[in-house]
Formats: structure tokens, C-alpha cells, sequence
């Protein structure tokens, strides 16, 4: 353990334990886990496939193209999944229109 220089007094419990006193200076704040990302594997003929495709294109890399085929695909799934009804409104449904005269 590195002695602290004479003349300088052990703070208080709460600032040593934001000093390291082996080392000399103040400890590093943790730093938060950042998950933004994760990597994906695929094939690498389907990623060379991927790699043509966005060559002249408006793309950047072929991750910016999987990203937005990825996103628009998920866009229609739950657009798709909010339109689809249940047994139950359908018959609802049906009933509104045979009522209506249409069925």
C-alpha cells in the first residue's frame, strides 16, 4: 500500500471511499454497462450477398441494411399482429352485420 504524503490527512469514511489511498488518487466511478448493441451471426455468403446489394446504394454498410430490413420487418409484424382479430370480435363483428342487413 503507497503511504500518503506527510502532511495530508485521511478525509472522512465517505470521501475515502471515493479515494483509493494505494494508488494515490481519486477511484475511478463505475462506469454503467452499456448494451446497445450485439452481434449477430449469419452466413458469409448471404452477408457477400448483403455486401452487393449495398454497394450503390444509399447504405453505409451492409449492417446499416440489415438494421432497416430487420426494423421494417418488424414494423409490419406488429402492425399485423394489432389488426388480426379474435374469435370473439369477429363474431362480434358478424352479428353488427347481419344486423346491419349485410350478412
Amino acid at each position: 500500500m503507497r503511504a500518503r504524503p506527510p502532511g495530508v490527512a485521511r478525509p472522512p469514511q465517505a470521501l475515502s471511499e471515493e479515494y483509493d489511498w494505494s494508488v494515490g488518487r481519486p477511484r475511478a466511478a463505475p462506469q454503467p454497462v452499456r448494451e446497445t448493441k450485439v452481434t449477430i451471426k449469419i452466413p458469409r455468403p448471404l452477408y457477400r450477398k448483403i455486401e452487393q446489394v449495398v454497394d450503390g446504394s444509399g447504405f453505409n454498410s451492409p449492417t446499416d441494411f440489415i438494421v432497416y430490413v430487420l426494423r421494417d420487418l418488424m414494423g409490419e409484424a406488429e402492425s399485423r399482429a394489432q389488426t388480426e382479430m379474435g374469435a370473439s370480435e369477429l363474431e362480434e363483428l358478424k352479428r353488427k352485420l347481419k344486423k346491419l342487413g349485410y350478412l
